[in-house]
């Protein structure tokens, strides 16, 4: 994931805005309608330094998102309540607990919880999404589609946030496959990619939730942990499996 200094986007998010960008793109992916769970995330250390991702809301005061999102840094900026930007909600938080055993070598274990300071008020607008039971250890199932929401970059040229809120779909592949392209573990890690219209997770979407459904209810199934430099292809995107944490993420936030 390319990182730059946030002096340009801090000078972008607080100066004047543009007319919502209506190109039908994550890389290839659709505006997308508002997902009340989703969290855009302005990371800074201490330097006031740092980048923009992705998270999900699980509870009124917790957003789940990737390690690397929160090792290094001290202050999160958490975006909520709309599928335009410029009409986003903030709240700081100054607390976030990655997971004790993350590995910037390997990416094992990228899984993290921003801590909110005060608890959300849910609405039609702010609504946790739902994790996978313990029972449920293998979700997303091989040649499950998913979809996943982000603010980030449109194009592999892009060097800021997108406007509007845009979705793409995915499927699950093979762990061998995903092996094949990342350094990862099984049942730790999967990837998903979309082989019909080449859309795909870009930089800035680090950290979102991945979202299959069962029986009818959208669960958070995995946390965007991995993309090719170059996003703006059909590679495979390399998730975080939110089941085989399940255990971690309720000894942090109890639910």
């Amino acid at each position: 994931m390319k990182h730059f200094t946030l002096a340009a986007v801090i000078l972008y998010v607080l100066g004047a805005q543009a007319a919502p960008d209506r190109t039908p793109r994550i890389i290839e992916g659709n505006i997308a309608l508002h997902q009340p769970y989703n969290a855009y995330i302005l990371y800074l250390n201490q330097n006031n330094a740092g980048f923009f991702s992705g998270g999900s809301i699980i509870s009124n005061r917790h957003i789940l998102t990737s390690a690397r999102n929160i090792v290094g840094f001290v202050r999160w900026n958490v975006g909520l309540g709309s599928n335009v930007f410029v009409e986003l909600s903030y709240i700081v938080s100054t607390e976030a607990i990655a997971h004790p055993l993350f590995d910037r070598d390997t990416w094992l274990n990228d899984i993290g919880i921003i801590v909110l300071p005060v608890s959300l008020v849910f609405t039609i607008h702010i609504n946790p999404v739902a994790l996978p039971q313990l029972s449920e250890s293998m979700l997303p199932y091989v040649n499950e589609e998913g979809s996943i929401v982000g603010f980030g970059f449109t194009d592999g040229s892009s060097t800021t946030h997108a406007n509007v809120l845009h979705r793409a779909f995915q499927r699950v592949i093979t762990d061998a496959r995903c092996q094949a392209r990342y350094p990862v573990t099984a049942p730790e890690h999967f990837c998903a990619e979309d082989t019909a219209g080449s859309s795909n997770v870009c930089n800035g979407d680090i950290g979102a939730g991945f979202i299959t459904e069962l029986r009818g209810v959208p669960i958070l199934t995995g946390i965007a942990t991995l993309i090719t430099e170059n996003c703006g292809n059909s590679y495979p995107t390399g998730y975080t499996r939110v089941a085989s944490f399940r255990s971690w993420i309720y000894s942090v936030a109890q639910i």
